[in-house]
């Protein structure tokens, strides 16, 4: 009986250990919404990608994994880091996509004002502040926003081609950018620092002093999964007590994990039409600045169309005057 507690504490461990708040060294995609050549018009059991209900749930099961990681600068540095990669590498390969359409022939006005306010959104996830009491806020709305404008240029794209000019334009701009690596590195780097601190943190939970399997996590030698199970190993090793110490300790680290992560979500949600309101806004005066007229009016019919669901959401006005104020300057710059 005694070995069976001894071995359900140890599996209750691993459970623990696998559920703490660790950067996954493969979510380097973290964020990215769909790419523009996403789309397979050929398959038979191709699904059509879902709306993103911002006024009801913002936050998803992906988006709530993402911002578990954001309790700190580092966290959420990572999250917006690995938010701007995505967005570049969409750009990029609009970019490639409208060179291709204008040489065959198609007027690609829409397509290139989507992506001048996708230039936009960057420049917001670049400007914000990882240590601000906001970044998970500002991060999923930015994100929701590079999704919803990728969908735009891809199903816009879709209207505008011929299916055979599609196909190769698809062709055309398959495949990886390449001028992202100084991305790739950096959030690689960040993941690391971010999991070593994490380690640092079990280490002295478990009450083990020596820091090796830090050393060579950071080295390169061991993997995030090898460590974690030479955390499992370590922890098997410890007396019954001081197991059912460990367990009570993560387990209540998990609960205090989780709670911030409900909480974070609640408060994306609560206010989530207004600071959507507030982002538009600021992205409008870019827009005033540049006196590109055909993405003020696209972004002007994005405050109204807002304004009206705070308006039956319940929700103050104050945002929708200050982005009615604005509309009713014509656009002019200041």
């Amino acid at each position: 009986m005694k070995k069976i507690m001894g071995l359900i504490i140890v599996l209750m461990l691993m459970i623990s250990i696998s559920s703490l708040a660790f950067a996954e060294e493969a979510e380097e995609n973290s964020g990215e919404g769909s790419e523009f050549e996403e789309t397979n018009e050929n398959s038979e059991n191709e699904t059509e990608e879902p709306e993103v209900n911002e006024t009801e749930d913002p936050v998803d099961n992906e988006t709530e994994d993402e911002i578990r990681i954001m309790n700190n600068s580092l966290g959420a540095e990572i999250r917006l880091l690995q938010l701007e990669k995505a967005i570049t590498r969409n750009l990029l390969k609009g970019e490639m996509a409208v060179d291709v359409l204008k040489g065959l022939g198609y007027n690609t006005t829409d397509l290139e004002t989507i992506l001048d306010e996708l230039e936009l959104v960057l420049d917001q996830v670049k400007n914000a502040n990882p240590g601000a009491n906001d970044s998970v806020e500002v991060f999923v709305g930015l994100k929701l926003d590079s999704i919803n404008l990728t969908k735009q240029f891809r199903d816009n794209s879709r209207e505008l081609v011929k299916d055979s000019d599609y196909k190769s334009l698809k062709e055309q701009i398959k495949g990886n950018v390449t001028d992202l690596e100084n991305y790739s590195k950096k959030i690689r780097n960040r993941i690391k620092q971010f999991n070593r601190n994490q380690m640092h943190k079990l280490y002295g939970i478990i009450g083990y002093g020596n820091s090796s399997f830090v050393k060579e996590y950071m080295n390169g030698t061991m993997n995030l999964t090898q460590v974690k199970l030479q955390l499992n190993k370590m922890v098997n090793m410890r007396e019954k007590e001081k197991k059912q110490e460990i367990f009570s300790h993560m387990k209540k680290e998990m609960i205090q994990n989780k709670a911030f992560g409900n909480a974070l979500a609640n408060k994306v949600k609560s206010n989530f039409t207004e600071r959507k309101q507030e982002r538009l806004q600021e992205r409008l005066e870019r827009a005033n600045e540049t006196g590109n007229e055909k993405l003020m009016e696209k972004i002007q019919e994005k405050i109204q169309e807002n304004q009206n669901n705070m308006g039956n959401n319940g929700q103050g006005n104050s945002a929708g005057e200050k982005g009615n104020d604005n509309e009713n300057s014509g656009g002019k710059g200041k």
